[in-house]
């Protein structure tokens, strides 16, 4: 596996993350710092990515990977 698309494995996997979190941040009403949610959103990431490089499986995460290696 190519490091740009680890890369980009990274980036889906953080944006749905980050999407995720920012929806329990915004219904527990602001009452959790929000940098806990994006460093949570990072390292949850980053687990992603090594568990997903490790199982050598084609998923719809790696067509969106491929996309965004396309765009940049």
């Amino acid at each position: 596996m190519r490091l740009k698309h680890k890369i980009a494995l990274f980036t889906v996997y953080f944006v749905l993350f980050s999407a995720l979190s920012g929806m329990v941040d915004y219904y527990a009403y602001d009452a959790i710092n929000p940098w806990i949610f994006i460093g949570l959103s990072f390292l949850a990431a980053l687990w992603a990515v090594i568990v997903h490089a490790k199982s050598h499986e084609k998923s719809k995460v790696d067509e969106l990977a491929q996309d965004i290696e396309k765009i940049v």
